[in-house]
């Protein structure tokens, strides 16, 4: 009896342990995991700056997803490739649908909590605990335009969406898990909703209009956190002329005197990018000089 009862025992403790063990290992799993993904044409023009962003960074709390034009080999990022890829166009709605066909791979997930949109010359411009502390699970991130530059609507478009929920907004954005399901699951909608509409007809790219409006027409204004149409302090760090906070420094150097290509970026320009409560800077060509010292502040 007594050797019985010691069996009993010993069977208790051992799956208390494994309990334990267990609860233990739940413990140390990170609460969120942010997904960062580019959309490339064939290279990203910072590569060096992104591996040693993320060089020291557990691997359990990001992961890498990247959508090509061109399948050109990567310095470092090259096994983060997505398996499907479609053809894209500036401003068609096909970047939309390669956001899907991203977010669609990276659902597979389970522990993806973010999704940040990246371009091949974006760069970070805070530390990665910091933006990784900085997000609310519960909440997108949208740099929303006013809308004075929305159009009166399509007569197609408003069969489905009404006037009062078209909005737009930049496309870099940062996307939570409950809003990413949401345009997988509803990219044969978009298809018939904005399929045939351009820049003339919706005041903006699709890639500016489907997401935030899709979030406006679901009633799910309450779960994004917004800035207006500004340049610093937005999420995501662009600089076009008609933001109400755009500054231009004379030092720099841009690129044909476009607003977001530079051949050189000032050290005042640099210090004033760091200072500004972006989390990503976006928009630097290939050969930009000034980003020397940049590892050291986002290492």
């Amino acid at each position: 009896m007594l050797i019985i009862i010691g069996i009993i025992l010993l069977i208790l403790l051992f799956y208390l342990a494994s309990d334990t063990k267990e609860y233990f290992t739940l413990a140390k799993r990170p609460k969120k995991k942010i997904a960062l993904c580019f959309l490339i044409y064939e290279e990203i023009y910072h590569e060096d700056i992104w591996y040693h962003f993320l060089k020291n960074v557990d691997k359990d709390r990001y992961s890498i997803y990247i959508h090509y034009k061109k399948n050109k080999p990567l310095k470092h990022f090259e096994k983060y490739k997505v398996p499907d890829t479609i053809e894209t166009c500036w401003a068609c709605l096909s970047i939309v649908l390669a956001q899907n066909l991203v977010l669609d791979e990276a659902l597979k997930d389970p522990n993806n909590t973010h999704f940040i949109w990246l371009s091949d010359s974006c760069i970070p411009v805070k530390s990665f605990s910091y933006i990784y502390n900085y997000l609310d699970l519960n909440k997108s991130y949208f740099n929303m335009a006013p809308d004075s530059q929305i159009p009166p609507p399509n007569n197609h478009l408003v069969k489905y969406i009404k006037p009062q929920h078209i909005k737009k907004g930049s496309m870099p954005s940062i996307i939570n898990r409950r809003h990413a399901q949401l345009f997988v699951d509803e990219n044969q909608r978009i298809k018939t909703i904005f399929t045939g509409l351009d820049m003339n007809t919706l005041g903006g790219a699709p890639d500016e209009i489907v997401y935030l409006t899709l979030l406006h027409h679901h009633n799910l204004q309450d779960e994004l956190v917004v800035t207006h149409n500004i340049s610093a302090d937005a999420i995501i760090f662009t600089g076009w002329t008609d933001m109400s906070n755009y500054r231009s420094f004379s030092n720099s150097h841009l690129d044909r005197n476009q607003p977001n290509n530079y051949q050189y970026i000032c050290p005042e320009e640099l210090d004033y990018l760091l200072k500004s409560k972006s989390l990503i800077a976006r928009k630097f060509i290939k050969n930009c000089r000034g980003l020397e010292n940049l590892p050291k502040y986002i290492s």
